[in-house]
């Protein structure tokens, strides 16, 4: 069996004795690398608002295509149907066609929202033929974030023709996700090979991507496994470079489905898959630009692992041809995108390291000049432009934090900051405002503290141009726990966050010690906030139950780390899943999970963005649940509840985003960006 041209439909491929409702892998592979309309394009739109050509997007999909005509194998689940749209630079067309490579559509919105309907359309909808079947996602070209909105972009992006610019025109991640998971098919797979930054165009107006995915109901059989595998993480940019035909993303993909992340074993798994491929994006980028650039590949999986391919012996092992830099083979130039990040290195000469007060820096614009350098990245800290008020009573306290240390590249338009929160209930919620040197007006965090500890945090301001004559203004702000020096217990989930976001979430789990986490909030010091963060990396490899109900007694004796309710709510489905019909003496766990899913309603939005992520994963897990009324009338109040907090908040970092603007319909009534009592009371939870 063999995929063959389908005469008369560019871009699709058959099976030769493809029958309608035959079980089997439907594919669609995309890649993007000439954008006409954008930066560098044959006919450029008037304003390409920074986005430009790229390089290797087209031949990474054509190189993923060649994998699944050839060598993707798995018994019982053939290759019947794939849709493959191209949209290649010039020097890659000439090489497709010298491969014979020519039957494939133009990724132009209208082709694209054509596939993605023949392609869900053509899937088994049905037993048993959707019970032996496979989706295949897989997109290599530009990606933006609209909010908390992932959109991927098709190669006709910002066409003139249409008038004025239609950012809409765009496919939403999110609208993939959630068919992947109503659909009925028993395994999904996406792979997305795209940046994730923020797009102000669409961003500021609230907007999204027009939905070209169609609405599944919600069913009984769902599938037994969702998966996908993302790049970069969210506000992060994936990287090309000349003289590479893949991106490094695709190059650590190939290599992985290849055989190189299998060790030798006949049947690849998707926790190996993942575990090869998030370091060796890493290597690869030092390899070839011989600095230490950071792309941290993120993951997703609803359901158990899963079997991604069986290899080959006669393939052998190792990267696929062409993929590898030979040893002494000289540096290519580096595209922008690596030439912007490099310059965007801290310069250790500049890093200070001199504690002072976020309230004594507020009044000094000398001392903050000395830690930032150009007057762009100190105004946002001075005059009242930096405030930290409590979230219990709404009321500043910028005296209860401290700055450690700042680190900034020469340009001052990278800045990292490591503050140390003082103990205190409730947390705080920290503000960037003023229109004049804040981008959306107003950017807000709000940062769990401890009762009895310090906790660290890591901040990272992102400030650039608006445009060509415009002041340089602070457009993104992301929030991590940061390191420590003075708590074990921070400095331990430091080091684990840094490997499951850049080496292995599985090593990081199984390295984690669940009686080291919990003694986080047990010991003394009672560090709740390194209790909750250790949960939710078990959370996300579903080794959450290891900790048995350690999460129920998060919730209960900390009432101001709303985390604790959804962290309880998770434990109980992972202790169902594998198997408990009374997991931890709770004789009726859908209730209980509904119950602690509205205790984190009563208390206000969690702090941490996989808190949020959990959330909307359960409200999924419960829609099949086979619910009674009253309960079913629950899940619903959660939901709009979920749908609040999910419109105002962004994820960055480990933590969550509340922008000033666009103003969200959850605020209500009023005009211009959020106030900071409207967005505290955002934040808040229905009992407060």
């Amino acid at each position: 069996m063999a995929l063959e041209i389908v005469a008369g439909k560019p871009g699709l491929w058959r099976e030769t004795g493809w029958t309608r409702d035959m079980p089997g892998v439907y594919a669609l592979v995309a890649g993007v690398s000439a954008y006409p309309y954008l930066e560098g394009g044959t006919t450029p739109a008037p304003d390409t608002y920074g986005l430009g050509q790229l390089i290797s997007s087209a031949s990474t999909a054509a190189r993923l295509f060649d994998w699944l005509r050839s060598s993707f194998r798995r018994q019982n689940l053939p290759v019947v149907w794939c849709y493959l749209l191209l949209s290649p630079t010039t020097e890659e067309r000439a090489r497709f066609d010298a491969e014979g490579l020519t039957h494939y559509a133009e990724p132009t919105y209208a082709n694209l929202r054509t596939a993605i309907q023949a392609w869900t359309g053509n899937v088994p909808a049905n037993p048993p033929a959707s019970s032996g079947s496979r989706t295949l996602f897989f997109f290599s070209g530009h990606g933006v974030q609209s909010n908390r909105k992932g959109v991927l972009l098709p190669s006709d992006y910002l066409d003139p023709a249409l008038g004025n610019p239609d950012f809409q025109n765009c496919i939403g991640v999110d609208d993939l996700r959630e068919w992947m998971e109503e659909s009925p098919v028993a395994e999904h797979v996406a792979l997305l090979d795209a940046c994730r930054n923020e797009f102000s165009p669409l961003a500021s107006r609230g907007a999204s991507a027009h939905g070209v995915f169609p609405k599944s109901p919600p069913t009984t059989a769902p599938p037994l496994v969702a998966a996908s595998l993302a790049s970069t993480s969210p506000n992060a940019v994936a990287y090309q470079m000349p003289g590479h035909p893949v991106t490094f993303f695709g190059q650590a993909v190939l290599e992985a489905l290849g055989g190189s992340a299998a060790g030798g074993a006949a049947r690849l798994e998707f926790s190996q898959f993942v575990d090869y491929v998030k370091p060796r994006v890493n290597m690869l980028l030092k390899e070839a630009t011989g600095q230490p650039l950071e792309q941290a590949v993120r993951q997703r999986l609803e359901g158990d692992d899963f079997v991604v391919t069986e290899i080959a012996p006669a393939l052998g092992f190792g990267a696929p041809p062409e993929t590898s830099r030979a040893p002494g083979m000289a540096l290519p130039d580096r595209s922008a995108d690596v030439q912007d990040a490099l310059r965007a290195r801290f310069d250790d000469a500049l890093e200070v390291r001199d504690p002072i007060r976020l309230g004594e820096l507020a009044r000094s614009f000398a001392e903050a000049h000395r830690r930032f350098g150009h007057e762009h990245a100190t105004f946002p800290w001075v005059d009242g432009r930096a405030e930290l008020y409590s979230l219990e009573d709404g009321q500043p306290c910028s005296a209860a934090a401290t700055i450690h240390r700042v680190m900034r590249n020469d340009a001052s338009f990278i800045v990292q900051v490591d503050l140390a929160l003082d103990p205190r209930r409730g947390g705080v919620l920290l503000v960037f405002q003023g229109a004049d040197h804040v981008q959306r007006e107003r950017l807000a965090v709000a940062l769990p503290t401890d009762q009895y500890e310090r906790v660290p945090v890591r901040l990272t301001l992102s400030i650039e141009r608006v445009g060509d004559a415009s002041w340089p203004k602070l457009q993104k702000l992301e929030a991590r726990l940061g390191p420590s020096d003075w708590s074990p217990h921070y400095e331990y989930l430091w080091s684990l966050a840094r490997e499951a976001d850049l080496g292995s979430l599985r090593k990081a789990a199984e390295r984690a010690e669940p009686e080291r986490l919990k003694a986080a909030a047990q010991d003394k010091q009672a560090a709740e906030t390194a209790a909750a963060a250790g949960m939710l990396l078990l959370g996300r490899l579903g080794r959450i139950a290891d900790v048995h109900d350690w999460t129920r007694n998060l919730m209960r004796w900390f009432p101001w780390m709303p985390d604790g309710a959804v962290l309880w709510a998770e434990s109980l489905r992972s202790a169902v899943r594998r198997g408990e019909t009374q997991p931890f003496g709770v004789a009726d766990p859908i209730a209980e999970m509904l119950a602690a899913l509205g205790e984190l309603a009563s208390r206000g939005v969690p702090y941490f963005a996989d808190s949020l992520d959990l959330a909307e994963s359960l409200v999924a897990y419960l829609r099949r649940a086979g619910l009674s009324d009253p309960q079913r009338e629950q899940l619903l109040a959660f939901e709009r509840w979920l749908g609040r907090a999910l419109a105002i908040t962004v994820p960055a970092g480990h933590f969550l985003v509340v922008p000033g603007l666009p103003r969200p319909e959850a605020a209500g009534a009023g005009t211009g960006a959020l106030t900071v009592a409207e967005i505290l009371a955002l934040l808040r939870g229905t009992g407060k």
